[in-house]
């Protein structure tokens, strides 16, 4: 009996010692990473670090965490923010965000408002830390600022792409999103609901490099893009997008990808409302979209991104957008 309560005491006092070696290890790490950042130029601090969680779990709490970048063009700050991780296994964080994020943007400032916000990062265990996979979810989400709109949840996950050493799964997922009311009072009354049912990507991301450690110094270029599907749903406009694009010389994105869209007519007003396309040309694209789709028939076409341009045929729709930066 003795023995027994020896082996005990002594597995007590090794995982104790454990807990606070870990422990000490996060906070360290933490102030490090932000010390790094802030001799990068960033603007990076705190006003407080804890850690708890003894005797199993690593919990880290940073009060009024605040992030910039060294232009001061992006910006990030809360309340509070926790990562999570069993003492056993710091490989897998679970990190837990405040109610509400300031976020700055070119565009200006915005406030993202959640009832429920967290992530999961799983790195593969080594060193060089690379990624498996992440996860981010939410519910009652709520954005405020240039564009105000919301989505009753938020599902953003990726994976490593089967197959490929450097690619990896993207997949997000946000349903019942609130459209910006500013957009819906330009649009005919009742012409569409206040929300959109759903909008859905599911993609391959190729890096040029692995995402590791060495990504938070310099995160790799995207090599090439592919969109198994890129869907929306907004009452009768129903969009899907597929195809594969890759970078140009400069950065944006070129390539080809197959359109399928229910509800064109529908669609243009957004589009002329959202000022995407003129009011004058307005009547010319209703005759496009006539010749393309009669009788209201889904509209089905391949686009062409070239040149820094999305074209239909001879019509460019608008500016490709960029893939590297």
């Amino acid at each position: 009996m003795r023995a027994l309560l020896m082996l005990v005491v002594l597995a007590f006092l090794g995982w104790s010692g454990w807990w606070w070696v870990a422990s000490g290890a996060a906070r360290s790490g933490a102030e490090a990473a932000l010390t790094r950042m802030q001799a990068q130029g960033w603007q990076a601090g705190h006003a407080g670090l804890s850690v708890a969680g003894y005797p199993n779990r690593i919990d880290l709490t940073l009060t009024d965490p605040h992030l910039a970048t060294p232009d001061g063009r992006w910006g990030w700050r809360a309340a509070f923010a926790q990562v999570f991780a069993l003492s056993y296994k710091p490989w897998h964080l679970i990190a837990a965000f405040a109610p509400e994020q300031q976020i700055e943007t070119p565009a200006g400032p915005w406030r993202l408002a959640a009832a429920r916000l967290q992530s999961s990062l799983v790195l593969v265990p080594g060193t060089a830390l690379a990624l498996d996979r992440f996860n981010l979810a939410g519910e009652a989400l709520a954005l405020d600022g240039a564009l105000r709109g919301g989505a009753e949840t938020l599902s953003l996950a990726t994976r490593p792409a089967a197959g490929q050493a450097l690619a990896h799964d993207i997949g997000l997922d946000l349903r019942g999103v609130t459209i910006d009311p500013r957009l819906l009072a330009l649009l005919p009354p009742g012409l569409l609901p206040e929300r959109a049912e759903v909008l859905r990507l599911d993609a391959v991301a190729g890096f040029a490099a692995p995402l590791d450690r060495a990504a938070l110094e310099a995160l790799p270029p995207l090599t090439d893009l592919t969109l198994r599907e890129l869907r929306g749903e907004w009452g009768p406009i129903r969009l899907h997008l597929s195809g594969r694009l890759t970078p140009d010389a400069a950065g944006l994105a070129e390539g080809r990808l197959a359109l399928r869209l229910e509800g064109a007519a529908q669609a243009l007003d957004v589009a002329v409302a959202a000022g995407l396309i003129a009011p004058e040309a307005r009547a010319s694209w209703a005759q496009v979209l006539a010749a393309l789709a009669p009788g209201g028939q889904p509209l089905d076409v391949p686009l062409r991104l070239s040149g820094g341009r999305i074209a239909l045929g001879p019509l460019t729709l608008g500016p490709a957008p960029r893939l590297v930066w």
